[in-house]
């Protein structure tokens, strides 16, 4: 896909977006169906549905390219060009009756993500870049703008966002090793969206995700200055394997800042 054909099909990525969103308010906080993966980890009824909405909408603007989906895969894209979607990225807090779950769609070629939006059902907030194109914000009707993450000094730390999850002893490192940093607890990767757009400046995650949880967030970061990073300060790659599973990875807002010195703290 290049550019323009990304500008042309943007609507379109907006409208499966919006009908997935509209089935996730549907049914959001009513009694559904919950199952259980391989993993242990919840589905739900209307994962399963966003994802077929989703599944269908993109072979409908992109035949020729392939759909992987957290609710349908198997084996390692051979061709390494792909669609990568979660439909539902925070089903415990969707389950939960919470408000922070979204959707993310990413477009993969050679390894690395070249398009990525996340959707917020419950805000319509649309976060959306594609290769040397840009990082953008959406609010529900108003007119899209372009992000830029912060550059940030020791002084000016703030707004490090984790998983729920995270253990009390990184927390205590990263207090300890920043000066005035806050750290906010966050369900799905809406935290990409806060970090591209300068209103965080740090996202660690030490436990093990997929590619579909980071792949749209890491485009957004990459298009708004930051990166996505592995423990060896490497740019994070894809289809690496056919779980598409990630090891650990941490979201930097300014790739000028000493991070390496944070990052091998709190491995």
């Amino acid at each position: 896909m290049i550019k323009e054909n990304f500008i042309k099909f943007l609507p379109d990525l907006i409208s499966i977006c919006e009908q997935a969103a509209e089935l996730q308010i549907k049914y959001h906080k009513t009694k559904i169906n919950i199952s259980r993966k391989y993993d242990g980890t919840p589905v739900t009824e209307v994962d399963i549905a966003s994802s077929k909405i989703i599944t269908t909408g993109l072979k409908l603007i992109t035949p020729e390219i392939r759909v992987i989906s957290e609710e349908y895969y198997s084996g390692v894209d051979v061709s390494d060009y792909f669609w990568l979607v979660d439909p539902l990225d925070g089903t415990k807090n969707y389950i939960n009756n919470g408000n922070q779950f979204c959707i993310n769609i990413a477009l993969i070629k050679d390894n690395f993500p070249i398009l990525g939006l996340i959707y917020s059902p419950v805000t319509k907030d649309l976060y959306y870049a594609f290769k040397n194109f840009g990082s953008y914000y959406k609010k529900f009707n108003d007119e899209a703008f372009e992000m830029k993450t912060s550059k940030l000094t020791i002084e000016g730390i703030k707004n490090i966002y984790t998983s729920t999850s995270i253990k009390p002893k990184i927390i205590k490192n990263l207090t300890e090793s920043l000066n005035n940093a806050e750290i906010i607890k966050y369900a799905s990767a809406l935290k990409f969206g806060f970090i591209a757009s300068g209103e965080g400046c740090f996202y660690p995650r030490i436990g093990p995700t997929h590619e579909w949880d980071t792949a749209s967030g890491q485009c957004i970061i990459e298009e708004a200055g930051g990166i996505v990073i592995d423990k060896f300060m490497k740019r994070l790659q894809y289809n690496k394997n056919s779980k598409y599973l990630n090891k650990e990875f941490f979201v930097v807002g300014d790739p000028s800042f000493d991070w390496e010195r944070i990052i091998n703290m709190i491995i």
